[in-house]
């Protein structure tokens, strides 16, 4: 009894997963396979439980907040936790990042320990996010100077006729 227990518990995700994975269409005849309609799992916890969370060393002293989350951008995998340290009211405070496979987290994020020192986080190495890339600068046209000027017959833009 057991053994088909844990077997069908073992089953189950993988028959789900190919059941959400085929392409499913909603009463207008929408495309629907990128929706997923599972329940929240109990190892899943939401992003605003997290954010802004304190984070305590298994002593209980706080060591900062949850500032922000890394994200891989291929695989969807959370990989670091972004934790502001040390300062007074926010003010001189530094971000560090710890790896999210450190963090313990309570059922709903409310209560996250992270197992190092207040004086450890605070000898940490700020971290460094990589600089936004800016867009190119448009190309300026120097032209060739034989253009001209002003021979249009349109009007001036002031609404003064011609």
């Amino acid at each position: 009894m057991l053994r088909s227990t844990m077997i069908a518990a073992l089953a189950t995700p993988l028959i789900m997963q190919g059941a959400l994975a085929q392409e499913a269409e909603d009463d207008a005849g929408q495309d629907t396979s990128e929706v997923i309609v599972a329940e929240q799992e109990g190892s899943e916890v939401r992003g605003d439980w997290v954010l802004g969370s304190r984070v305590y060393t298994p002593d209980g002293v706080t060591i900062g907040s949850i500032e922000d989350l890394i994200i891989d951008q291929e695989d969807g995998s959370v990989n670091a936790a972004v934790i502001s340290v040390g300062g007074f009211l926010g003010f001189g405070a530094k971000q560090i990042a710890v790896d999210w496979s450190e963090l313990q987290l309570d059922y709903d994020g409310n209560e996250v320990t992270l197992g190092i020192t207040r004086e450890e986080a605070e000898e940490a190495p700020e971290y460094a996010f990589r600089p936004q890339e800016e867009p190119p600068a448009p190309e300026m046209d120097t032209g060739t100077g034989t253009g001209t000027v002003g021979t249009g017959t349109g009007g001036t833009g002031m609404g003064v006729p011609n």
